[in-house]
């Protein structure tokens, strides 16, 4: 069964591409730290880390789209920034969900687009 981790960025916050590529690697290594060892990580690793790079319009939608993803049990990691550069402090950006099998993804994922 194929693996990978979905990254799901915010698009409103007018990060410039540097701190968007930054935010987006915080929720991969997040993601791969919390559940390393796991079967899904090992099949992942196997797998080659595929990874898919979705966008949503704002914080309710990526909100929904974290609460989808829990409520499926996949693993989530939210990333808030720390405030030192382009955003306030706490400003949720980004998340990761997985890694998972690709039909639990898209099941949350599916109907985003890429980024």
């Amino acid at each position: 069964m194929e693996t990978k981790l979905a990254l799901v960025a915010r698009t409103d916050l007018g990060m410039g591409k540097g701190k968007l590529a930054a935010q987006v690697a915080h929720a991969a290594v997040s993601a791969a730290l919390r559940t390393q060892g796991s079967a899904a990580f090992i099949a992942w690793m196997r797998d080659g880390q595929p990874k898919v790079v979705l966008k949503v319009s704002g914080e309710e939608e990526l909100l929904r789209v974290c609460a989808a993803a829990r409520d499926a049990r996949l693993p989530v990691e939210a990333i808030q920034d720390a405030g030192r550069t382009q955003l306030d402090a706490g400003t949720l950006t980004c998340c990761a969900i997985g890694p998972a099998t690709t039909d639990q993804i898209d099941r949350v994922t599916g109907a985003l687009s890429l980024l």
